[in-house]
């Protein structure tokens, strides 16, 4: 017999991809993988940014072979069947906290621990619940706290400047433009929600006394192309400051690429980088 909070979230979860079904541009929905009963942990697996839920489909289903619950929220805006949308450009902060704050309440309806694992801005976000929920553990997978070739603090300007200047879309891959994998991402990000992205950033150390988590992991690329790692460091060391339980893990061998998660990309990492992330999520 199905535990009550589980149907609860189950319930939910199906409202939520039912209302997504009904719009003709959503393609990609929010995933869930539960049993019936509550299980030990229960990790909501945050998408980056233009990306979406089936960044998770290899991932989420070996959690839950393992006996966990696992929930992949779609952010608004992402997801879309045209790749070349231009509905990101929409995209604010909130949009990204607001999503990530109901995955959390409806984990906390599946699991005896709830953690949190995200990449990239994802990864950025999991810091920002970290200092303001009372989640188990929060897995930053190359955090977007600034650019590699910005000085550290100057990125807070740089994110106030992206959400000030008008919009313009450029490509991940100015090479492949629109042929850029993955089928489930678009080619193109929009300037004024890198800003947007750069905010939550900010915010991880502007959280209020109150709820927070009890442990959150870096989990850098030694050879991270795109964002700052000393800048992330910088940054989620005032978790601490919370109360925070706060480690740093560094994965070596890792080939120059962002998005160390994505199973669907030709230099894909997956056999290096999910079985560290399970032994992070199991040892507690």
């Amino acid at each position: 017999m199905a535990d009550d909070r589980v149907a609860q979230a189950r319930a939910q979860l199906e409202a939520i991809a039912a209302e997504e079904r009904a719009d003709p541009k959503i393609a990609h929905y929010t995933r869930w993988w539960l049993d019936d009963g509550v299980a030990p942990a229960a990790v909501v697996l945050l998408h980056g940014v233009t990306n979406s839920p089936p960044q998770y489909d290899r991932f989420a289903p070996q959690l839950h072979a393992r006996g966990h619950a696992v929930i992949v929220p779609r952010f608004p805006y992402h997801g879309y069947g045209d790749r070349m949308t231009t509905e990101i450009a929409r995209m604010r902060a909130a949009d990204f906290t607001s999503t990530a704050l109901r995955a959390v309440a409806l984990a906390a309806l599946c699991g005896r621990r709830v953690v949190v694992a995200g990449i990239s801005v994802a990864g950025t976000l999991a810091g920002w619940l970290a200092a303001r929920t009372r989640i188990d553990l929060a897995i930053a997978v190359a955090p977007y706290c600034g650019l590699r070739t910005v000085p550290g603090a100057a990125n807070d300007a740089l994110g106030a400047l992206l959400r000030a200047a008008p919009n313009a879309f450029l490509w991940w891959d100015p090479r492949n433009k629109q042929n850029q994998p993955p089928e489930h991402g678009y080619p193109r990000f929009a300037t004024r929600v890198l800003g947007e992205c750069l905010s939550i950033s900010t915010a991880i150390a502007g959280a209020p006394p109150g709820p927070h988590a009890r442990r959150a992991v870096l989990v850098l690329n030694a050879n991270e192309p795109a964002v700052n790692n000393a800048h992330a460091e910088r940054r989620f060391r005032a978790l601490r400051e919370h109360g925070v339980e706060l480690e740093r893990v560094v994965l070596p061998g890792l080939p120059p690429i962002h998005d160390i998660i994505e199973p669907a990309i030709p230099q894909e990492q997956t056999e290096l980088v999910y079985p560290p992330l399970i032994d992070l999520i199991e040892a507690e």
